[in-house]
């Protein structure tokens, strides 16, 4: 069954259209005007992005609900820091860039260039996990994605060698990267790992149990200081832990 987009809000204020799917997490848009999904981050990123970053780079966006919500934050700013901001988005799943361009062609995207791809090591061509009827955990990681299913569907995918995001970072004022790779963040955040001595850009990850302990260890995280992203806001931290209630952090650099 096929639904048109509906317009929904998150973060209380920010509308934007989405397709919404049976069973799936986006299902909400047909119940609901106001989301409630990931709540926290959403009302994190309106408090602070279009203030402080000219830059987002958002790796694993899936069918891109956070890549619209950005975009609707910037055409919804007066003022961006370092003159026009830019997003860019990269997600390897076939079917779910699929959707996300069909989101977007809901949306009146202006600052945002998607690319099907990930971001890894190396570039070439990489083996993808998709467990059947979890669109939004899929993996490179194939122990990842047999939490969710039993039945898991390989597929080749594309991946882009980190460093190809400095002609992004190079140029940018301030920049935030938003994590979410389904299990590969710690070999994410060490391919970042140039980058990120170089850049220092705010990070926003996805943390589970799966993960939790090689990323604190990462020596690429070393230095970072440690926020977790719940209903009260930022709640620092010394370490990194697997919260029951909540997944994201934000990693940032001590300032100077």
């Amino acid at each position: 069954m096929r639904f048109a987009a509906r317009r929904v809000r998150l973060a209380g204020t920010v509308e934007i259209m989405l397709i919404p799917h049976l069973e799936e997490f986006d299902a909400e848009a047909l119940f609901r005007h106001d989301l409630t999904y990931e709540k926290p981050v959403f009302v994190w990123l309106a408090e602070n992005v279009p203030a402080t970053y000219d830059l987002v780079i958002e790796i694993g966006a899936n069918v891109g609900v956070f890549t619209i919500f950005l975009d609707a934050l910037y055409r919804n700013a007066k003022a961006a820091p370092g003159g026009r901001p830019r997003i860019v988005a990269f997600e390897p799943s076939q079917r779910a860039f699929a959707r996300l361009l069909e989101n977007f062609a809901a949306n009146d995207i202006c600052f945002t260039s998607a690319f099907q791809a990930a971001i890894g090591p190396a570039s070439g061509l990489q083996t993808f996990f998709e467990p059947t009827g979890h669109l939004t955990n899929g993996s490179f990681l194939r122990e990842f994605s047999e939490i969710f299913s039993n039945r898991i569907e390989e597929n080749v995918a594309v991946m882009v060698s980190a460093s190809e995001l400095e002609r992004w970072l190079g140029p940018a004022r301030r920049t935030l990267i938003k994590i979410d790779v389904e299990g590969f963040e710690p070999d994410l955040v060490m391919a970042l790992k140039p980058l990120l001595e170089r850049y220092r850009p705010d990070l926003l990850i996805e943390v589970v149990s799966f993960t939790v302990d090689r990323l604190e260890q990462s020596p690429a995280l070393a230095g970072y200081g440690r926020y977790l992203i719940a209903d009260s806001g930022l709640e620092q931290a010394p370490a990194l832990f697997a919260s029951h209630s909540h997944r994201d952090w934000l990693l940032r650099w001590p300032a100077i």
